[in-house]
């Protein structure tokens, strides 16, 4: 089954695993969990901001206008850039064997708050799981992005698959991931469908604006050789346009109400094709006080809200089940989940 090369030091970010070795991935050892990759810190100002949504054709004002109140919004899809450079453990061998048989399973990131123009944000990750299932070894990367004084923003799970290997030993679970949010089954046809353009140089703007390089996305003679029909769309930019569309559709095109993206990637996405989002089912959950009578729960401010100001009564959590599709119908995006503040 299509998924998505692992990007990590020796690995390619494809969607679809690289043929290597007829030895196969071999046994991989548990050494690493625990280990923490190099803490990278971004400082996002306007222009990276505004270059993030132009890297995914985001034409929502809200992320261009350095005029309005409180500055710019941060499109959420950030996290995905200030992880990339984190990603790098010096200090860990790598193993070129098992590299090519990583593919990139499904990410969950949870947004405690919205991010910010003119504050630095550390991203640092840890292995946190390893454990053997049928299609080989499984393993999750924590990645964590704080303010500088310590606040925790976000937390970004990207979890992998290193297809035909073995783990040595028993499962080496360091803690464990978050449950995904529950979403009714969807019913008949889609709520709705939007068709986004990909673009010929999709994948070089993205690379440009996003600061993610791979020649995979961006010279056709690396992709070739890579074993792929052609460059293909960076993961992380399906995962950001499909957000887009839902932020525009469900959320009023506010993206500050955003606190989770869940998904799990498939198929490629080649250049100069569309792809299509899918509502699936869009629910709202009540806020905890109005479910069980207790005291509504605070949460962060955004940006120009007063620090510890409550949820207003009735404040409750949007979720959409949505799925992405290429062109010829083949699943990019299954399983996707946004929720936000109502």
């Amino acid at each position: 089954m299509p998924g998505r090369v692992l990007a990590s030091p020796g690995r390619f970010e494809t969607g679809e695993a690289v043929s290597s070795s007829e030895t196969g991935p071999g046994v991989l050892s548990t050494d690493g969990i625990g280990l923490n990759s190099i803490a990278k810190t971004t400082l996002i100002d306007t222009r990276y901001a505004m270059a993030y949504a132009a890297a995914v054709n985001d034409a929502n004002p809200a992320y261009f206008d350095d005029l309005a109140p409180g500055g710019v919004t941060v499109h959420p899809g950030i996290a995905f850039a200030l992880q990339w450079p984190s990603r790098f453990r010096p200090d860990q061998e790598p193993n070129p064997r098992a590299a090519p048989y990583g593919v990139h399973a499904s990410t969950d990131l949870t947004i405690h708050r919205p991010f910010r123009t003119g504050e630095a944000v550390t991203t640092q990750g840890k292995t946190i799981q390893m454990r053997q299932i049928g299609p080989g070894v499984y393993n999750v990367d924590r990645y964590r992005m704080t303010a500088s004084n310590g606040e925790l923003i976000a937390e970004l799970y990207y979890n992998g698959i290193t297809r035909g290997a073995t783990l040595a030993g028993p499962a080496a679970i360091l803690d464990e991931e978050p449950p995904w949010p529950e979403v009714s089954a969807p019913a008949g046809a889609p709520l709705w469908r939007e068709e986004v353009p990909v673009a010929l140089h999709a994948a070089q703007q993205y690379t440009e604006c996003a600061q993610i390089y791979n020649p995979i996305h961006t010279e056709p003679s690396v992709a070739l050789a890579a074993g792929l029909p052609g460059i293909i769309l960076h993961g992380s930019a399906t995962k950001a346009m499909s957000l887009s569309v839902v932020i525009n559709r469900c959320f009023d095109g506010d993206a500050t109400r955003i606190t989770r993206l869940c998904g799990q990637l498939r198929a490629m996405v080649l250049m100069d094709t569309t792809i299509a989002v899918e509502a699936l089912a869009e629910e709202t959950e009540p806020s905890a006080g109005e479910r069980e009578g207790e005291p509504l729960a605070r949460r962060k401010p955004s940006a120009g809200e007063r620090e510890g100001e409550p949820l207003a009564r009735g404040e409750s959590e949007k979720r959409v089940l949505f799925r992405t599709v290429t062109e010829d119908g083949q699943p990019a995006i299954r399983n996707g989940i946004v929720c936000g503040r109502v």
